[in-house]
């Protein structure tokens, strides 16, 4: 009864707060509800709306006190450990994030919305068969919901179950309320054939119009190339592009000085030395644009005994934008290029590995590879002396035509339209250069075709820059998916295809504007 007398005073509260955000009053906001806190320290309702006044306000500890208080006042409300955990998430603590996981499970069984959005949080930890462990009682529940039956295979699929994936979507699909991305996953689990696809179904369903329709028209790209049917995957393609550019924003003209600074910057880069102690965990970068091959090279480490994937893990360009925002509101006449040069990187390396430790299972050596660290191949050198930066590089029409076929969602922004597109590879290439010709011997450049072509070779060569000594795990290392954040929006390959050489030239027609934006000086 207490708690909901009090619910009308703490929609005045919220109320009088907002206005006080959108006034730009942040501090106020804070002050105000604090001194609520103070009078009313029972109430978990403000309790909890002070954290979330604080995690606007981007004061993300002291949110997350508020929240652990309010779970404490009221231990079986849902939606506190639903904050709590996507807090967790957005500070990076992922051994927190874990055990409150483990915490949150053991309340509201029965809520299937609920269980469903832990089961996520277990996916993005890269632990797909703790979700699945999590989505079966819910299956069982609720056999007939598609958005279930999709989570469902998008973990089996992560787990490297193809086959059980599809068989789980076939329903899915048929569903009239089929989640549109479940057909674009159904299409890259396998290379489709003329006996089994689903072109026919697609063609019918796709609508050209609906923003919605987006991953269905990638999906139809997909199978009709498998198919050798390059038109007609030309022309789906384009239509998804062209749909999910609608709601892509992406400032070419911000994007592009921003990569030109970055060559500037990696051209006057001064490097600090090789390292001189090992430390417990040695981070293994690989850089790369999207669609260049990297994954290949990931597979080929993670199956290694020493080695843990990572997958796309995000902290280093995190860590770096909070050290680069901290040292210019300190000094706020000075440029990012210049803060970029002042920071404090061993303090910087060590918050990194920190982190790392929390991922790495044992392991001495852990993959990071996130594509879009090539901008900091300077910066990751300095604050991690003892890392191994790895560039996978691979034809640049071959590796826009991959990017420009694949539904990234709310990724890469430029890949959508292909001037665009092009113009943005010629910046990375230029600043891969700069990196290259600055750190020399200490970054390895591994092509894509001699991969294919000599992939011995390059497993070598690879393992000798890495420290490491061929093992026998290492045999099948292509069938694996290391992780989740590698999984996602990728083909699935069992198999070294020497047709990725060359996958773009029955495009080249269609990709004129993109092969003239690539030369192109913007």
């Amino acid at each position: 009864m207490k708690e909901q007398s009090e619910v009308p005073s703490v929609q005045q509260l919220g109320q009088y707060i907002n206005a006080l955000l959108k006034g730009g009053q942040q501090q106020a906001a804070r002050d105000y509800i604090d001194q609520q806190v103070e009078l009313a320290p029972e109430s978990a309702a403000i309790v909890h709306l002070a954290a979330q006044v604080h995690h606007q306000t981007g004061e993300l500890r002291s949110s997350l006190a508020h929240l652990n208080k309010a779970i404490e006042l009221v231990p079986n409300q849902a939606a506190f450990y639903i904050d709590r955990l996507h807090l967790l998430n957005r500070l990076r603590e992922r051994k927190e994030l874990a055990k409150a996981l483990e915490k949150a499970q053991k309340i509201a069984p029965e809520n299937k919305g609920y269980q469903q959005q832990l089961a996520r949080f277990y996916t993005q930890l890269d632990r797909p068969e703790q979700a699945l462990k999590l989505l079966a009682p819910l299956r069982e529940a609720h056999g007939d919901d598609p958005v279930l039956a999709f989570d469902e295979a998008l973990n089996q699929w992560f787990c490297n179950k193809p086959k059980a994936a599809e068989k789980t979507l076939m329903p899915v699909c048929e569903h009239e309320k089929a989640p549109s991305m479940a057909f674009y996953v159904r299409a890259l689990l396998r290379k489709q054939t003329k006996a089994k696809n689903h072109v026919t179904e697609l063609a019918e369903r796709a609508r050209a119009d609906q923003v919605a329709d987006t991953p269905l028209w990638f999906a139809l790209g997909k199978e009709y190339d498998d198919l050798n049917e390059h038109e007609q995957a030309f022309d789906a393609v384009t239509k998804g592009n062209s749909l999910q550019k609608k709601i892509t924003p992406y400032n070419e003209e911000a994007e592009l000085q921003a990569l030109k600074q970055m060559v500037e910057v990696a051209q006057q880069w001064k490097t600090s030395g090789r390292a001189t102690t090992k430390a417990a965990v040695t981070p293994i970068f690989i850089v790369s644009m999207p669609g260049s091959g990297a994954t290949l090279v990931e597979r080929y480490l993670h199956a290694h005994p020493e080695v843990k994937s990572a997958g796309e893990f995000p902290d280093f360009p995190q860590l770096l934008g909070d050290a680069i925002s901290t040292y210019l509101n300190e000094h706020p006449d000075a440029s990012r290029a210049q803060a970029i040069t002042k920071l404090n990187y061993s303090e910087l390396g060590k918050a990194y590995l920190r982190r790392l430790k929390e991922v790495a299972d044992g392991h001495s050596y852990v993959v990071d590879k996130l594509p879009f660290n090539f901008l900091y191949c300077g910066m990751l050198k300095k604050a991690l002396p003892n890392a191994r930066i790895i560039h996978v590089q691979r034809d640049a029409l071959d590796t826009c035509w991959s990017i420009y076929r694949t539904l990234f969602a709310d990724r890469y922004a430029f890949a959508y339209e292909q001037s665009e597109l092009g113009h943005y590879y010629a910046h990375y290439q230029a600043v891969m250069q700069a990196w290259q010709q600055t750190l020399g011997d200490e970054l390895l450049t591994v092509s894509y075709e001699a991969m294919i072509k000599d992939n011995d070779a390059t497993q070598q060569a690879v393992l000798e820059f890495c420290g490491l000594q061929a093992a026998a795990e290492q045999a099948d290392f292509v069938k694996q998916v290391p992780t989740a954040t590698t999984a996602r929006g990728e083909p699935l390959i069992t198999r070294l295809y020497r047709q990725g050489i060359g996958h773009s030239k029955p495009y080249q027609q269609q990709l004129q504007a993109l092969e003239q934006a690539l030369t192109e000086k913007v």
